[in-house]
């Protein structure tokens, strides 16, 4: 994975969604005029154009990049079927791949960049891995720094979708570790889609936790409880 490379495009990428630099229109805003005057303006504007150009160069590089980066794991995926030319198109798709699962969990702990493991992570977040890859995905998890809360929030929004009755302990044990902070609010999630007499103890635990997003994930689940048992 050549990390540099796109650590340093995406940098360039993040710069140019600003727009342009303020000095590149100097005579484009200041007054007010039509959309087509507007847009005759930038087609005059030489620095604009620039800017676009650049633009739409760095996003192909980025993508170009991005798509070596995963290159392996979509070479594995077409072995068993699965053409794609991205992990993200099973992201987005409805059909079922099933025959992906295995291929998706053998490069899970590969040293992909941080958008391909994403990647990864949400095309498993599907019925067919359910109970399959939950040991994974608490593996990622633990394995995770806590400080990287986005990457563990989105493991265990995965988790809330495969969770199986074998894997209530090993969540529970993610939730009450109040170090693990606002990325267990999935994990909260994830618990509330079980049925066990063991979890609405749990939930009540949680109302006065300090963390607001696992407070209020508690507070939910422990109403759907209630709703279930007055039903």
């Amino acid at each position: 994975m050549n990390t540099e490379k796109i650590t340093a495009l995406e940098k360039r990428w993040t710069e140019l969604l600003k727009g342009p630099k303020k000095s590149d229109q100097t005579e484009i805003g200041r007054t007010k005029i039509t959309a087509a005057e507007l847009q005759h303006q930038l087609l005059q504007n030489e620095d604009y154009q620039k800017w676009l150009r650049e633009k739409e160069r760095v996003r192909i590089a980025l993508e170009e990049a991005y798509a070596e980066d995963e290159k392996p794991l979509v070479e594995d995926l077409r072995q068993v079927g699965v053409d794609v030319k991205s992990v993200w198109n099973l992201v987005n798709t409805k059909s079922s791949y099933k025959s992906a699962i295995p291929v998706l969990l053998a490069h899970l702990p590969m040293q992909y960049h941080l958008k391909n493991k994403e990647g990864i992570i949400r095309a498993l977040a599907v019925k067919e891995a359910r109970g399959i890859a939950c040991s994974a995905i608490l593996e990622e998890y633990h394995k995770t720094p806590k400080h990287d809360f986005n990457y563990r929030w989105l493991l265990g929004n995965t988790m809330a979708v495969i969770i199986t009755a074998d894997y209530i302990e090993d969540v529970i044990a993610v939730v009450q570790e109040r170090d693990n902070g606002e990325s267990r609010q999935m994990f909260v999630k994830a618990l509330a889609n079980m049925k066990s007499p063991k979890i609405k103890d749990i939930f009540e635990q949680l109302l006065i936790d300090k963390c607001e997003v696992v407070n209020k994930e508690a507070q939910k689940a422990l109403k759907k409880i209630n709703r279930i048992t007055d039903d």
